[in-house]
């Protein structure tokens, strides 16, 4: 078993609810009334339900996606998609293009960077399909999200940024996860240039 409070935890036990199915009522989960906040959209709940689960000390307890993230935001705790790489444990928000919804709308929990622009995102209240909705989709499932727009798999890119929990074991960790260093310029060596005596100097 996982440590209490750690990402492995959390991953365990967002892993044992994929194939969760809200019901019978439209939105009714043990998630919403856990907050309650039952018969209502239930993403955020479903994550913010798993890291209480595994004994995370502290994470954004709210079923709002908006607060969620205002949060993160707030303590230092959030890395915008165009300056950083997800990983495992971190809250994934999204904002789907197209759903009448202009803002963020939706979390997931990454279990696993696939290192060529996707990631492994166990969600709460998505669809089984690509077609269904993707924000109100009534399931637990585990899905592939590109976060960068030119990924291999040529999936469209909703992510927003994300936030991450201070898990136990990384009270001291930095936040920032590039997973590629970026590369460091060589410095073009300096050309000889001719002194008044015709003999080169080395410019300075």
């Amino acid at each position: 078993m996982a440590t209490k409070g750690s990402l492995e935890a959390i991953i365990e036990v967002a892993k044992k609810e994929i194939g969760t199915i809200e019901g019978p009522k439209d939105n009714e989960t043990k998630y919403g009334a856990w907050m309650k906040v039952n018969f209502q959209p239930w993403c955020q709940s479903f994550v913010s339900w798993c890291a209480y689960t595994a004994g995370v000390a502290k994470f954004p307890k709210s079923a709002s996606t908006v607060a969620a993230s205002d949060q993160f935001k707030k303590e230092g705790r959030w890395s915008d998609a165009r300056n950083d790489d997800p990983q495992a444990g971190d809250w994934i928000y999204f904002d789907f293009p197209d759903d009448g919804v202009n803002r963020i709308s939706h979390v997931g929990l990454c279990i696993k960077n696939n290192g060529d622009g996707t990631i492994q995102v166990i969600e709460g209240n998505t669809s089984g399909t690509a077609k269904g909705d993707q924000r109100n989709g009534g399931m637990c499932v585990e899905k592939t999200r590109a976060y960068v727009k030119d990924n291999k798999k040529k999936l469209l890119n909703a992510v927003v940024g994300w936030g991450r929990p201070v898990y136990a074991g990384e009270e001291d960790a930095p936040l920032l996860n590039k997973l590629a260093p970026a590369p460091v310029k060589k410095k073009s060596p300096a050309k000889p240039v001719k002194s008044g005596g015709g003999k080169p100097s080395v410019a300075k």
